[in-house]
């Protein structure tokens, strides 16, 4: 029955293939950049077509400012193996990538491998088992939600009530250049630093001045200075905006910064250290502010993080694959469960390499290895926790 079974789900990813790698590029020809609500629902709508039949019971939480979130389940009883996948990019509708392009083995285009490639893996791998008749005894939870790029602010209270219900986390993000899969990633937060001085013409009264741009200007020097403080631990300011003309002493300015680490306790003392620099202005009249706009927890390789690796591993002999495994300094959703203690792997999407640029392209090959990956992965994991039976007719 065993061997049946897994061979009913090979051969089923395999005759749908090229359906599977049609409907990756209608998903990614739609923009569903974070912003683009419109776009994302149209997305959104796209799963649920492919998605009609599997998990029986469908729930949209409606969004007003990005893409409503999708959730599919099974129906089942007990603690649920949840999927998660996002369906934003972060290519807005003007941007000049926009439409897929097939060159050999690879496919160009936005979202490919972050993350809606990652998300027909999932809806493919569904669709076998359900094929092969084993989805009915799985208890399955799928979460399709659209602000992932942006920090998962709106979805991260959906995440926190949902993972008290999970047994384990499978995460589509794209996988490693070799295949791997991701089985622990650093914690982030999004902040903004808000700098405020005093604005007056520059021809009025001395050179003395209160500008908010030279005491901004001063922090972000001292917050870069944090880099590798500790292990794992990187700051980034990446965006600046303030004043008003080259004539006038700025009242306001204000950067956007990136702060990651590899160890969660890292994440109190980093904060305090930002906060401690910016107590004490650098002009007199000037003062400055930091707020933390969005968190993700950092995700550790945990003991049931090893088990399910070891799973996946041997799922990956039984098709004649050696999957490894890799940490990522990059965050994802996989962050929210894992951190709770849920046991938790990333990376079961196709591989991908120049996510969000212009030059974003999967591996159109590893589309088909990675639903076989996941597949047959749920298919072990059922027989391991005793919900799908060895033999038939067995209670």
């Amino acid at each position: 029955m065993i061997e049946s079974k897994r061979r009913i789900l090979t051969q089923f990813l395999e005759s749908h293939a090229r359906e599977q790698l049609e409907f990756v590029i209608e998903l990614c020809d739609q923009n569903s950049y974070s912003y683009n609500k419109r776009g994302a629902d149209r997305a959104g709508q796209l799963i649920a077509s492919r998605m009609e039949g599997l998990l029986p019971h469908h729930q949209v939480m409606a969004r007003k400012k990005v893409g409503d979130f999708h959730i599919y389940r099974s129906g089942a009883s007990g603690a649920a193996v949840y999927l998660v996948g996002h369906l934003d990019t972060v290519f807005p509708p003007g941007h000049e990538f926009q439409k897929c392009r097939v060159d050999g083995d690879l496919l160009h285009g936005p979202g490919t491998g972050d993350m809606k490639g990652g998300l027909a893996v999932i809806v493919y791998a569904l669709k076998a088992l359900a094929h092969a008749e084993l989805l009915s005894q799985l208890d399955v939870v799928l979460i399709v939600n659209s602000d992932e790029e942006i920090g998962s602010a709106g979805s991260e209270s959906l995440f926190l009530e949902e993972r008290k219900n999970a047994a384990a986390c499978l995460v589509a993000e794209c996988a490693g250049l070799d295949g791997e899969l991701v089985v622990s990633r650093n914690g982030k937060l999004g902040g903004r630093i808000d700098s405020f001085g005093c604005d007056r013409h520059v021809g009025d009264g001395t050179h003395e001045k209160s500008s908010a741009i030279l005491e901004l200007a001063h922090r972000i020097i001292v917050l870069e200075s944090l880099n590798a403080s500790q292990p794992g631990v990187s700051l980034n300011v990446g965006k600046i905006e303030g004043g008003l003309a080259p004539n006038t002493v700025p009242a306001k300015a204000s950067a956007l910064v990136d702060v990651r680490w590899r160890e969660q306790v890292h994440k109190r003392d980093l904060l305090e250290k930002i906060h401690k620099t910016l107590d004490q202005p650098v002009q007199a009249g000037c003062r400055t502010e930091f707020t933390v706009l969005n968190s993700r927890p950092a995700m550790p390789f945990t003991r049931g993080g090893e088990d399910l690796y070891s799973l996946a591993r041997r799922a990956g002999r039984l098709l004649g694959l050696e999957i490894g495994s890799q940490h990522r300094r990059g965050t994802s959703d996989a962050n929210f469960f894992a951190a709770s203690g849920v046991p938790t792997l990333d990376g079961f999407g196709p591989v991908c390499r120049f996510d969000h640029t212009a030059a974003e392209q999967i591996r159109i090959s590893s589309l088909l290895e990675r639903s076989k990956l996941m597949a047959h992965f749920l298919f072990e994991y059922g027989l391991d926790k005793g919900l799908i039976p060895h033999r038939e007719g067995e209670a």
